[in-house]
């Protein structure tokens, strides 16, 4: 395995898994129904959702398996069809790992020079492969610190 692809998929484990301090799932260890429903006063993401960590977790969810398909499937998961349902935590961390593990698989795959190739992204974009995995690592990184701050804002 290419030294990049090494690193990128432990840049994808950490901020998916298993940093201690910024990952996405730890960010969502035992996090009380309460606090994962609630919505904030205020929230200017996008239209179909409440800012709730329910409505974050099931973006996170959806938008790995849009990129999936768009990237290295036959682009037919959509925003309409996502397929994923906004149920309990425990339902929706399952559905968000299952959406994680062809992601993994996919990057084992990769070279130094498929790294380099172009792929399609959700919106009629394109980018490297390499730029692709970047960007998912940073979404659940970002996200994660969405969660941990709406905990923290909660949970006090």
């Amino acid at each position: 395995m290419s030294p990049k692809v090494e690193l990128l998929l432990t840049l994808q484990e950490r901020a998916f898994r298993s940093s201690p301090w910024h990952s996405l799932l730890n960010s969502l260890d035992a996090v009380p129904t309460e606090v994962f429903l609630r919505a904030p006063e205020k929230h200017s993401g996008f239209p179909w959702m409440d800012g709730s960590i329910r409505d974050i977790v099931y973006h996170v969810t959806g938008d790995k398996r849009v990129q999936f398909s768009q990237a290295f499937g036959d682009g037919s998961i959509t925003w309409e069809n996502v397929g994923v349902s906004r149920n309990s935590l425990g339902a929706m961390l399952e559905q968000l790992v299952a959406a994680h593990m062809p992601l993994v698989e996919t990057l084992k795959r990769q070279t130094e020079a498929t790294l380099a190739n172009k792929v399609r992204t959700w919106g009629g974009k394109s980018m490297s492969t390499r730029d692709f995995f970047l960007m998912l690592i940073e979404h659940d990184i970002y996200h994660a610190g969405q969660i941990r701050m709406l905990r923290n804002h909660y949970e006090v």
